[in-house]
This record gives C-alpha cells, structure tokens and sequence, in this order.
C-alpha cells in the first residue's frame, strides 16, 4: 500500500502585531485564546486532521489522505472552515495558506514549508482568505518606479519621516504590480535599505567608496534578513520605519512620538480626529504611531485620546454650569451620548453624578 500523503494548513492571524500593539497585550491573549478553541475545534474529531500552535499567532494543521487530489479538495474546505469559525468567534481574521501534498520520509515536513511558502504571498495578496498555488517567480524584473533620488534629498535634509513615508507608499506601490512575488519584492526592499545606509554613511575609503564594514554597523545584516520573513503589510510599515529611524541619525522615534502628542493636545477636541490624520499630519504611517504610544507610553493612540478628552470634560464639569452637550462637543464628542457612555467606562459614573460629587467637594 502506498503511503499517505499529507498537507499542511497554515492558519495565520492577520495583522496580529499590529492590533497587539494598539489594543494591548491582555486584549490579545484573549483574541488568541479564542482563536484556538475555534481551530481546535474543527480540527476535533477528524481522524485524518492534527493541529499544533506556533507562536505567537499561527496554528500548522495536517491532513493525511490516500489519494493527493481528493486531500486537497478536502483540504480546501477545511481551510474555509478555519477562516470562517476565527471569524464569527473572535474579533480577528485569518488567513489560511495551503502547501501542496507530500509523501513518504520528510512528507510533513515539505508540506510545512509549501504551507509557510504560500503564507509568504500574503503579503502581496492580503488577509482573510484562503491563499493557495502561488504564482511563479519572476527574477530580475526592475521595480515599477525609481525613488532614490527624492528619497536622498529627503535624508540629506534631514526629513526623516518624509523618508520613511516615502519608502512605505513606494512599498505600497510595489504591492500593486500584478504577478509580484516575495522574493522580487524582497531584493527591492534590501536595495532601498542599501541605499539608504549608503546616503546616510559618512566615512569613504581612499577611492570614494562607501565603508561598508562601518555602514554595515549602522544596518546588521540579520536585521536586514529579517524583512524576508514578514508578511503583515502593517508589520512591514512599522518595520521600515523603525529601520529608517534607526538607520538615520537623531532620535527619530521620540521626535515623531513628540509631535504626535503635541498633535493630538492641540486637535482633542475635534470629533473628527483619528489616527490616520495624526499621521498624515505629522508624516508616518499610523502603524508607527500606534507602536511608539504602546512601546515609549506603555498605552494606546486611543487611550491617550480619551485621557485628553475626559481630563477636559472634568475640568468642565467640576468648574462650570454648562450643559452636558455643550461639555461634549467641548470635550471632542459628537453628543452627550457618546460622552456618557465613555465617562460610565472609564470614570464610573456619569457626567452629572461627577458634577454633582466634585461641585460638593468643592469649598
């Protein structure tokens, strides 16, 4: 009897890091936890199928089968499965990226790294969904448009946000090209962020070469490596900038993460406020923003809102007789609605028994 064959679902959260770093830690353990029980649970129960976790977001699950194409049919809606129970059970998505069958000794574990291969087009192709036969590679083709020398000029003048924004619309662009593959889109990327340390380096041998044992103390090559195991579009902003910030001289990430509170002290009270105008704003893309409130403030962009709107609203309440309303659309919300239902949460009354508590504490 021949023996079986076996392929791999990889079920990949979407944008974990991302909304890690916005919503917070317990918030996502909670998300993952759930997650879990929905794989686990389609996954019970069928003889032919396991799972194990690989953190922090992922989950491998095998199917075996006798003959390769009724497995991949069967592979096939078991992955829609997936997908379609992490959603209605949690607040996340998933993609799931099917490899191609495999047999006989090591079987399992080519058909992980089909699994992982075709995960890796979800960069290209997005989340939530079931990815499968990628397109073939296309080497050696030129990158859809040239940046460099307006990416230079932003770096010797010193616009390091203009920089790294500039490098993720690029990025953005590159997405864009039909029958893209990671690879091509990984030599891009490590030709920019050559560039990059080339512009950026000062030290020149004898003939007018760039040093590159000294540049390449500015940019390490495992971190240059690292770009090609991503595969969150998010995760990759945040990565570039990150990279740009620290590639460029001055304290980038603190002087962005400065503007941005600077920012929202003076837009609070507009309702219409949200991340992607502070970063539209202020030149960095909100995926950078949300990670330096969570890494520098140990908080979020919308918790830093919210503490500027209900600090406003207090002082408000406790020092004038305007109506509730009018302390709203003060304090950045749409109604009084809006307010009461933040200041119940966070404050743990509403606005009038405040007003009546702090007016009586008042002498």
């Amino acid at each position: 009897m021949d023996a079986p064959f076996t392929v791999a679902a990889l079920v990949d959260i979407d944008d974990f890091v991302a909304s890690r770093r916005s919503r917070g830690q317990p918030w996502a353990l909670h998300q993952l936890d759930r997650a879990g029980r929905a794989v686990r649970a389609v996954t019970y129960g069928r003889p032919a199928a396991s799972c194990r976790s690989t953190p922090p977001d992922e989950w491998l699950v095998l199917l075996t089968g006798d003959d390769p194409h009724t497995l991949m049919t069967e592979a096939g809606g078991l992955a829609e499965e997936l997908r379609t129970r992490i959603v209605g059970e949690t607040e996340l998505t998933a993609t799931v990226s099917l490899g191609t069958p495999h047999s006989g000794p090591g079987g399992v574990a080519a058909a992980e790294r089909g699994a992982r291969w075709t995960n890796s087009y979800k960069l290209l192709l997005g989340g939530d969904q079931v990815i499968t036969s990628p397109a073939p590679d296309r080497p050696g083709s030129p990158p859809p448009v040239r940046i460099e020398p307006e990416l230079a000029r932003r770096i010797q003048v010193g616009d390091v946000g203009g920089a790294a924004g500039l490098l993720s619309n690029w990025v953005d662009r590159c997405l864009q090209e039909r029958d893209l593959d990671p690879k091509t889109l990984h030599s891009w990327l490590m030709g920019e962020l050559l560039f990059v340390v080339d512009v950026v380096n000062r030290s020149r041998l004898a003939g007018g070469s760039t040093d590159w044992l000294e540049a390449c103390a500015r940019l390490p090559v495992e971190r240059l490596i690292t770009v090609t195991e991503i595969h969150e579009r998010s995760y990759l902003h945040i990565w570039l900038e990150e990279t740009v910030r620290r590639l460029v001289p001055g304290d980038g990430a603190k002087d962005i993460l400065t503007m941005a509170e600077s920012y929202l002290t003076a837009h609070y009270t507009d309702p219409r406020l949200r991340l992607s105008t502070v970063a539209e704003a202020i030149s960095a893309s909100p995926f950078y923003i949300s990670h330096l409130f969570a890494e520098e403030r140990g908080t979020t962009f919308l918790r830093h809102l919210t503490g500027l709107r209900l600090r406003h609203a207090r002082t408000l309440l406790s020092t004038s007789a305007l109506p509730v309303d009018v302390v709203a659309t003060e304090s950045g919300y749409l109604s009084a609605k809006a307010l009461r239902s933040v200041f119940r949460r966070h404050v743990g009354c509403s606005p009038t028994e405040y007003r009546r508590q702090t007016y009586r504490a008042r002498p």
